[in-house]
Formats: C-alpha cells, structure tokens, sequence
C-alpha cells in the first residue's frame, strides 16, 4: 500500500491510501482543501492528492486540521484518508473509567 502521511501541528497525523485515492473519481478531498480560508495544504499532482507545502510546514499548522479532507472523502470519494489525533482528557477518563470498572456507554445494572 502507497501512502501519503504527515503531522500536524497537534501532534496527529493524517494519511491518505493513495491506492484507494487512484481509484477515486472525485477526488473530493482537493476540492474540500481548496475551499477558501482553509489554507489549501492538500493538491493534485499526477492524479493523486499531494501536500501542498513540505511535511515541516504542514506540522507546523499549514494544515489547519479542519478535517474537510476526511469528511470530503468518507461522503464523496472513497475513504482513503485517517487521522489520527491525539485525545488525552478522553484517555485519561477511560483509565478512569476502567478503573472503576465501568464500561463507557453502557449503563449499570
């Protein structure tokens, strides 16, 4: 599998199948990016998405994080694209919760 990855400025990532994105009509992804005030991290290059700007300037906040990519891509295109965004007040209440051996969205009986 061919990927497309870099961080962002949260410490998270993002990546892009760029199989699945060869496959893909729309290309919904660019268009999304390319909205105005987005910062347009993402473009075309042969075909498929590439970054915009070095992966340094991405992690640095080129890429705003707004997630239109992702949503772009699950609703119009393919789903070939993952982020992965740090959480750590939701870690921590899952120890918490774990802890205390309750199980998040079921209730006790």
């Amino acid at each position: 599998m061919t990927i497309l990855q870099f961080e962002v400025f949260s410490g998270g990532t993002v990546s892009f199948d760029l199989e699945t994105c060869a496959r893909c009509e729309t290309k919904a992804c660019v268009a999304a990016c390319s909205a105005p005030n987005l910062n347009c991290a993402i473009t075309l290059q042969d075909g498929l998405p590439a970054l915009r700007m070095t992966p340094e300037a991405a992690a640095k906040g080129g890429c705003v994080e707004c997630l239109a990519c992702e949503l772009a891509c699950a609703t119009d295109g393919l789903g070939g694209i993952s982020w992965s965004l740090p959480m750590p007040e939701l870690d921590e209440y899952l120890r918490e919760t774990k802890a205390q051996g309750i199980v998040p969205g079921f209730e006790r009986s």
